[in-house]
């Protein structure tokens, strides 16, 4: 359903935004086919081009229990849509010169001065062999620092860090973040150092790098340093009481239909923690998500809650630079063709080789419950889709860039 104003930005009609409106229905045409067949429960998309919102659709239900719609104000969990928020905080460090991307790890936490590699055995003590070069920030924001995550893996170091990092982050919630580093680097890497890229907890570390360096919770560096000033009031590690009505419920396929899915218990949505999650932790709504996107379009600068221009909260270069392809040539472990990745979220290289739509440079990332988001600073378009369906399914979220791609005219 079409809500009037649900966000800040001003709306205008699709074909003042270059799409064919008739077109650009066939969104809901993916969005009903969805929710038929039984693939999902209750969908948000939106849709950006030129600053203004060009598509604002509400389908389905946020509670199945209760019926409850999902509206323009819903919360979801956005889980790694959080890495991208994550490495904005990164950047900002970085252009204080109080982090520099090639500094070592270890400049911020000594005990990864001296990393070993996995190279054998099912249990711990693993055989492994010393690292060939340090860690590095840039290696972090790349997922190539060959850590590990610790979440669905079956290989032994991966199995480590589910139960030597996440178990003890499950269980203390005053486990700092600062601690959660040196569980981490307890823990061998999975590659060599800049030789692989493999999906971690590096943007869960870098979180706990913010707190360090700036010397103020992480949490409360988001707020002060990103969040107040792009007016995102809705974006959370935690849900404060009042608002967790708003919150939608996580929903996962099951024999008699979708059947809701627990938070897992690394995560406290609902509870303040010392540790809160720059990998996947934040609880946030479309308004609050597409302010972030439009700062990424307009490279670095805010959209105040009113509509209007705000400050710059990134320089435009450090955008470039966020969302334009760092990895190492050569890399293993990185397959999709005509795709890179950037600090924080994939990259489209080259068109030619890429089975989908986008211009080269469309930048973007998704999370864990079948949510994500694009940019594309060519096309001057932010597409935004938001649902909460586990595991991850992508065919969704492709389907709705591919409607919205398929109805630009001009």
């Amino acid at each position: 359903m079409e809500a009037s104003n649900p966000v800040r930005f001003h709306r205008k009609s699709p074909q003042e935004l270059g799409f064919d409106s008739r077109r650009l229905e066939r969104i809901s045409v993916v969005i009903d086919r969805a929710l038929e067949a039984g693939q999902t429960t209750g969908v948000l998309t939106a849709v950006l081009r030129d600053g203004s919102l060009a598509w604002f659709d509400t389908r389905g239900c946020r509670d199945l229990a209760s019926g409850k719609p999902i509206e323009a104000d819903t919360l979801f969990r956005i889980y790694s849509m959080t890495k991208p928020v994550t490495t904005a905080a990164v950047m900002m460090l970085v252009e204080e010169t109080a982090i520099r991307l090639g500094d070592p790890v270890s400049r911020f936490f000594p005990e990864y001065r001296e990393m070993e590699v996995y190279v054998g055995g099912d249990e711990p003590p693993f055989l492994s062999e010393p690292a060939a070069r340090e860690i590095t920030v840039r290696d972090l924001l790349t997922h190539t620092a060959g850590l590990a995550y610790g979440i669905g893996e079956e290989h032994p170091v991966e199995k480590l860090l589910e139960s030597d990092v996440w178990g003890p982050v499950a269980r203390d919630g005053e486990l700092s973040l600062r601690e959660l580093a040196k569980l981490v680097g307890a823990c061998p890497l999975v590659h060599q150092p800049g030789t692989h890229f493999r999906y971690s907890i590096a943007i869960d570390l870098l979180g706990a790098l913010v707190e360090e360096v700036s010397g103020i919770p992480f949490g409360r560096f988001l707020e002060e340093r990103l969040f107040d000033p792009l007016g995102m009031r809705n974006t959370w590690f935690t849900v404060p009481e009042p608002d967790r009505h708003r919150l939608a419920g996580v929903y996962t396929p099951g024999e008699t239909g979708f059947e809701p899915s627990p938070d897992p218990p690394i995560l406290s949505f609902a509870q303040t923690d010392a540790h809160p999650n720059g990998g996947g932790g934040l609880v946030s709504t479309a308004d609050d998500y597409l302010a972030f996107a439009q700062m990424l379009l307009d490279g670095g600068r805010a959209t105040r809650p009113d509509g209007r221009p705000g400050d710059y909260v990134l320089a435009p270069r450090t955008v470039s630079m966020m969302m334009s392809d760092h990895l190492p040539p050569g890399v293993a472990g990185w397959s999709t063709a005509g795709v890179g990745f950037g600090y924080g979220g994939a990259v489209l290289t080259d068109a030619r080789y890429f089975v989908g739509y986008g211009s080269p440079g469309r930048y973007g990332w998704g999370g864990a419950a079948s949510t994500g988001f694009w940019v594309d600073p060519a096309e001057r378009i932010a597409g935004l889709v938001l649902q909460q369906v586990v595991p991850y399914r992508p065919e969704l979220p492709d389907d709705v860039m591919t409607s919205v791609y398929q109805a630009v005219v001009a």
